[in-house]
């Protein structure tokens, strides 16, 4: 399916989209609606808003797209930046918060709620993703072996030399792409180039490898 392109001249024009993705999605679907999210700068904006939003927020269960091995607390931490932007504002049911508890089998666990909450498809109903200046999304990084993985559908993997911190979790390409909707963002004219590459649907860069069972939409502001 083709991807719906969208530019935008600020942060919170595109962030007030998003946020119309999400309202519709939950809205349309009856019962329990499973999200991802990830970390960066540029869905911060995004969280706000969401926040905003008088939706039957009982019924969503969030799971993070990819996650730093770190403390909560850590300011590198998604879940930690997620909690203080929307998760700690939103009244969630017991269970609707899905973090990655680090350990040696971190990977294996977080596959296995994923599984328990989606069944054995593993289908979320929405995903939102950041894009990388590099072309990585999630935690998915170009020349990665990550990338290559047809059956896992969560994986320990290490950032570049230079990325810190190094040891993360992922989703992979096949849990993201058994979502019925993504949602990647991107801002700034640092991306700007690495943002055309992924709506030309561009395989050498992880985004460009996204194909999700319904829409993607890929959204890009000029400013954060």
């Amino acid at each position: 399916m083709k991807p719906k392109v969208k530019r935008f001249r600020t942060g919170a024009a595109m962030a007030a989209y998003a946020a119309e993705i999400f309202r519709a999605a939950l809205l349309k679907k009856r019962g329990r609606f499973l999200a991802a999210v990830s970390g960066g700068k540029t869905p911060a904006r995004l969280f706000r808003r969401l926040a905003a939003l008088p939706l039957p927020w009982e019924r969503a269960v969030f799971f993070l797209a990819d996650e730093r091995l770190v403390p909560r607390s850590s300011e590198q931490s998604n879940f930690g930046a997620a909690y203080r932007a929307l998760f700690s504002k939103l009244n969630l049911p017991a269970g609707g918060l899905r973090p990655v508890k680090p350990g040696p089998r971190a990977a294996a666990a977080y596959e296995k709620d994923l599984l328990k909450e989606t069944g054995k498809p593993g289908g979320l109903d929405l995903v939102f993703l950041g894009l990388g200046e590099d072309g990585h999304t999630a935690s998915l990084f170009p020349g990665s072996p990550a990338l290559e993985e047809k059956k896992r559908l969560v994986l320990a993997v290490k950032a570049p030399a230079g990325l810190k911190p190094s040891r993360r979790v992922t989703l992979t390409l096949q849990a993201l792409n058994r979502a019925r909707t993504i949602v990647l963002l991107a801002a700034g004219p640092g991306k700007k180039k690495v943002f055309e590459a992924a709506a030309r649907r561009d395989r050498t860069i992880p985004a460009g490898r996204l194909s999700p069972r319904g829409a993607l939409y890929l959204l890009f502001s000029a400013r954060q």
